[in-house]
């Protein structure tokens, strides 16, 4: 019977590998047992760099194993950098082309409206009911963040629609959408009409919903301070990936005995850390303003555990995020990670002057 490996033999033959890696960098076979052991004893960290520089050998080679291997190790964050995969457009874009297909080409004439660059296409006071159609032309789209400072959340293109969330719920608009291109035309597509297209095309309303949802999820993230910044193919992508999550009131959301997985957005409700005051009570801290982002944020693409235990104080809604999602978008866009680890550190510093006032 074979006699069990200690720790001090597997630090030994660490060491022994770090050299011969140190010594023959681009060595295949090394580099995995050398990654294999640092995982062992918990290395994370570096096993992780090392895991980046073997697949970075193994696609030189061939780009099919190297996508086999990103797929056997995602906390490298490589399996997603690719042009495809932070694609500019999103599939629910196509509903503006079928309702372009389903107008007359006399209504558009007679309805369609020119504008010039710079000129409003909508703002985001406006009260809305209708659809607009961009006929012609390009417009930029922005959000309005808490400071009151307008945020580009989306570049509208040809034949795409603005306003299919005021169409199911009538409500200010919720963004400035400026011409952007020499020339644009637009029509704006009253509700009786949209309803008759819908009427004879049931898909078009799951395709509608699906877009305002989209765009939802996408305003969200440019809003807040750590994404804002962000390219927009990044910003969409993460859209696509993100996950909404619901709790009733005086729910535990993070429990210091659980995993967390990710980082979760702030989108409605009240959510709040909670501490123990001089008698050993649990109190809530000040509720997280709307769009914070709540949970570890370390980024090293594994399960950890919540600094804190995190409360529902209302019923809320918690954009949620994967720590893969975000591993792949940090890498694509490094200053991401340095943003979220500031806000990490922001955060705990806040708590800390509360808990030292209780």
């Amino acid at each position: 019977m074979s006699s069990k490996i200690t720790k001090k033999e597997l630090d030994k033959a660490l060491d022994t590998y770090a050299n011969l890696v140190e010594m023959y960098p681009d060595n295949e076979s090394y580099l995995r047992r050398y990654a294999k052991m640092l995982q062992t004893l918990g290395r994370e960290a570096t096993a992780t760099i090392t895991l980046q520089h073997l697949h970075d050998i193994i696609a030189k080679r061939s780009s099919k194993e190297a996508k086999d291997f990103a797929k056997e190790h995602p906390q490298i964050g490589r399996i997603l950098l690719d042009d495809t995969a932070f694609e500019d457009h999103d599939k629910h874009a196509i509903a503006g082309k079928i309702i372009h297909e389903l107008l007359s080409k006399v209504w558009l004439k007679l309805h369609q409206k020119k504008l010039k660059e710079g000129q409003a296409v909508c703002r985001a006071q406006d009260l809305s009911d209708t659809l607009t159609l961009i006929i012609e032309g390009n417009a930029d789209a922005f959000a309005i963040n808490n400071e009151g400072t307008r945020i580009l959340v989306e570049h509208v293109g040809e034949l795409d629609i603005l306003g299919e969330h005021t169409y199911f719920k009538p409500s200010p608009i919720g963004i400035d959408v400026f011409v952007s291109s020499e020339t644009a035309k637009v029509v704006e597509i009253p509700r009786k009409k949209v309803l008759a297209m819908i009427s004879s095309n049931p898909h078009l309303e799951k395709m509608l919903k699906q877009r305002a949802l989209f765009r939802i999820h996408v305003h969200t993230l440019a809003r807040n301070d750590v994404f804002q910044s962000m390219p927009l193919k990044l910003t969409k992508y993460l859209a696509r990936k993100l996950t909404i999550r619901h709790f009733a009131a005086n729910t535990l959301i993070y429990d210091l005995k659980k995993a967390v997985h990710g980082i979760d957005i702030v989108i409605k409700g009240q959510v709040c850390y909670l501490a123990q005051n001089r008698n050993k009570e649990k109190v809530m801290l000040s509720p997280l303003p709307p769009l914070s982002i709540a949970g570890d944020t370390s980024l090293h693409g594994g399960e950890t555990t919540s600094m804190a235990e995190l409360a529902a104080k209302t019923d809320v809604s918690l954009a949620h995020i994967s720590f893969d999602d975000l591993l792949n978008v940090s890498v694509a866009y490094p200053p991401l990670k340095e943003k979220l680890i500031q806000h990490a550190d922001m955060q705990k510093v806040i708590m800390m002057q509360e808990i030292s006032k209780l």
